[in-house]
């Protein structure tokens, strides 16, 4: 559990570029920035946004304030772990450690499947494909869909990027 300087500290910045900014432009600390409009687009599409590297960072640090943040991460692993397209141990390695750090039951950074997805890996993680946590990826997308994407879209963190320049809340 975040203790409470911790909490403040995610989203310190966003409400502090938020409130500093004239011209409905909000800064990363990465000096990249997201427009007013480009925020809007995120809340008709939930791809956009974390298909959006700004978007993905904005909606990864509300997850972590909200205990949320292991299904994005892990999201994010099985898309890397896609794009390396492994094979032969470098496949076996990769996919036991995305096990070890989301699907396995002593993991600390657990996600949130069934049990019936949960024993499928289990039993292919010895001689693993790159489909193995196909089915996982799916139900964490759809988690992430339904219940942090909403509750985003409801976040002041979230709501100051799609107000007009002088728009109070």
């Amino acid at each position: 559990m975040l203790g409470v300087d911790a909490e403040r500290h995610v989203f310190r910045d966003t409400a502090q570029y938020c409130s500093m900014s004239r011209k409905g432009i909000f800064k990363l600390r990465s000096k990249s920035s997201i427009s007013r409009d480009q925020a809007v687009r995120w809340e008709v599409n939930f791809d956009a946004l974390i298909n959006d590297a700004n978007g993905l960072k904005l909606f990864s640090e509300f997850a972590l304030k909200h205990h949320a943040a292991e299904n994005i991460e892990f999201w994010k692993d099985v898309n890397e772990f896609r794009k390396k397209r492994l094979a032969g141990d470098r496949l076996n390695e990769a996919s036991r450690k995305i096990y070890r750090t989301y699907v396995s039951n002593q993991s600390e950074k657990q996600i949130n499947i069934n049990d019936q997805i949960r024993k499928e890996i289990q039993k292919n993680i010895n001689s693993p494909t790159i489909a193995i946590f196909d089915d996982a990826q799916e139900k964490i997308y759809i988690l992430m869909k339904t219940d942090i994407y909403p509750r985003f879209l409801r976040d002041d963190s979230y709501l100051c990027l799609t107000r007009s320049p002088g728009e109070n809340s």
